[in-house]
C-alpha cells in the first residue's frame, strides 16, 4: 500500500465555518428577541444573553485562526500561525466531511508537548488538486 501524498494545507478559511456561525448567531439572536417579545426580560433571558455574547466572541475568534496543517507521509504537523508557538506533531480524526469542508480533531503526539487537542475547519480552497491530496491523507489507513 502506497503512503498518501505529502501536503499541507491552511487551516481556518472555511467558507462552510463561516456560514454555519452566522446561521446559528441568527438563529439564536431571533429566538432570543422572540423570548423578550414574548415573555419580556428576566434574569433568566439575561443570562441566556451573556452566554450567546460568550459564544459569539468565541467563535468569532475560532473564525480568525490561522494555522497550517502538513502531511509528510508519515506524521502530522501543525504549525500555528496565530500563536506563534513551535511546530506539533499528532494525528488527525475526521469528526465532519460535508465533501467541501471538514472538521477535524487534532491530537497531539505526546502530554508532554504545551499543544492541546483542537477542532480543526478546513474548506475547499482554490488549489481542487491539493484539497483532493488533503482528502486522502486524512482517510489514509496506516499500515500496522
Amino acid at each position: 500500500m502506497h503512503n498518501a501524498p505529502s501536503v499541507s494545507y491552511p487551516v481556518g478559511r472555511c467558507a462552510f465555518q463561516a456560514w454555519l456561525f452566522v446561521g446559528l448567531n441568527l438563529f439564536t439572536s431571533a429566538v432570543l428577541v422572540a423570548w423578550a417579545l414574548h415573555q419580556g426580560l428576566g434574569f433568566v433571558w439575561c443570562a441566556a444573553a451573556a452566554a450567546f455574547a460568550i459564544a459569539t466572541y468565541l467563535g468569532w475568534q475560532a473564525l480568525r485562526y490561522a494555522a497550517t496543517l502538513t502531511w509528510d507521509g508519515q506524521v502530522w504537523c501543525l504549525h500555528d500561525q496565530s500563536s506563534g508557538q513551535v511546530d506539533a506533531l499528532g494525528e488527525v480524526h475526521v469528526a465532519l466531511d460535508v465533501q467541501k469542508a471538514l472538521l477535524l480533531r487534532w491530537l497531539p503526539a505526546s502530554d508532554t508537548l504545551q499543544a492541546k487537542p483542537q477542532w480543526l475547519w478546513l474548506g475547499l480552497q482554490i488549489s481542487d488538486n491539493r484539497w483532493q491530496d488533503l482528502r486522502r491523507a486524512v482517510y489514509q489507513r496506516s499500515e500496522m
